[in-house]
């Protein structure tokens, strides 16, 4: 399928790294204009060396202010929306009798919250419709290990969220939906391939069907398609990518 996306404008979050960069790659290759938030100034220069088109906001997802930044920002750029991908994520390990509530604030504000009131902010800006898509995980579905009670909370949180939005934005011609990796290999689950991790690794790889770990770019695909018209019938769902994992 070749997905035209020329004359959308899509605001990404996360997009200087991991599956967030590997879609604004793939949509500005279909030749989407880009926004992107980034928060590490070495991972946006490295972005923009790849897509020097891309706007970038330098924004720190876990700052209260952080949101209301991105919305005055983006505002400045452009008065019209056609897409939105909250990919933006921080995960801390630890279990749950233990663990910590200033890194459950900032996964919760991080992973949810932001992407809550950037898109309550910027809803204005779809004028005619569009997609939405949140960023959520098979934690949300399943135990991890190391586990992480409160990130599987907060990914969770984004799969109610698309169900509601599916419906409430409905009226306006958005559609909502959300993607449920599983094992990909980015910066955030890059110390999962170190030797220490190794049995546990191989337990989770051999219960994959397909029997490897994901590529950002095949995420990027998925975020492609929901954010192209060729998904404009589908709207509500939680689709995993996860080589069949959740099968098992």
């Amino acid at each position: 399928m070749n997905i035209d996306l020329k004359g959308k404008i899509i605001l990404l979050t996360g997009g200087s790294s991991g599956i967030g960069r590997a879609s604004l790659v793939m949509l500005a290759s279909g030749k989407a204009k880009i926004i992107a938030v980034g928060r590490s100034e070495r991972h946006i220069e490295e972005t923009l060396a790849i897509v020097p088109q891309a706007h970038f906001i330098k924004a720190d997802l876990s700052k209260d202010s952080a949101p209301d930044y991105v919305i005055e920002e983006v505002l400045k750029y452009t008065g019209t929306l056609n897409g939105f991908l909250h990919s933006a994520g921080v995960i801390y390990c630890e279990p749950f009798e233990t663990f910590r509530m200033n890194e459950l604030r900032e996964m919760a504000k991080v992973n949810v919250e932001s992407g809550f009131r950037i898109l309550q902010g910027l809803l204005p800006a779809f004028k005619n419709g569009g997609s939405v898509v949140f960023l959520s995980s098979i934690d949300a579905y399943y135990g991890g290990d190391p586990p992480s009670s409160g990130y599987s909370m907060t990914k969770s949180a984004l799969i109610g969220l698309t169900k509601v939005l599916a419906f409430e934005l409905g009226r306006s011609k958005i559609r909502v939906n959300s993607i449920v990796p599983g094992l990909i290999r980015t910066p955030m689950t890059e110390n999962f391939w170190d030797d220490e991790f190794k049995r546990r690794r191989e337990e989770f790889l051999n219960r994959i069907p397909l029997g490897r770990a994901g590529t950002p770019e095949e995420v990027a695909n998925l975020v492609t398609f929901l954010l192209s018209d060729a998904s404009s019938y589908i709207s509500g769902n939680s689709i995993f990518i996860d080589g069949g994992y959740h099968t098992g």
